[in-house]
């Protein structure tokens, strides 16, 4: 649950997103989807095996970034990350909430994977939902 106003939700959302894959990326992985208000619009709530599986599946062994880090996949927090988040913040139609979606930070860098939340507000305060994670 985010708390803000209209005026400052784009950017306190923004921040919320970071902070959830600082959490990520710390290896809190269940904490973050503690932090998910409700079910996406599929009726999904995401789980921490499920967040790893669906990147695990992105990045088979055989994609160019699976080749590219032979380590193996790893979360890295958005501070540390290099390039470019990609952070984007719509408004929903009705002015319900908001759709965003953000480069998930992977191996150092932004990847192409990109998670898809969507903030629904409830009064003064916005709940939070991961709709999916998908290479756009």
């Amino acid at each position: 649950m985010l708390r803000c106003t209209r005026e400052n939700a784009s950017t306190a959302i923004s921040a919320w997103i970071a902070d959830w894959f600082e959490l990520v990326a710390q290896g809190r992985i269940a904490e973050a989807c503690a932090r998910l208000d409700e079910p996406n619009s599929y009726g999904q709530r995401w789980s921490p095996e499920q967040i790893v599986a669906a990147v695990e599946d992105t990045f088979d062994p055989e994609s160019r970034f699976a080749r590219r880090h032979p380590e193996g996949l790893g979360f890295t927090k958005p501070s540390a990350a290099y390039g470019n988040a990609c952070a984007h913040i719509d408004e929903l139609d009705g002015e319900s909430g908001y759709w965003a979606e953000y480069n998930v930070p992977l191996n150092g860098e932004f990847s192409d994977l990109t998670a898809q939340f969507r903030f629904r507000w409830v009064r003064d305060r916005l709940l939070a939902s991961l709709h999916d994670l998908d290479v756009l």
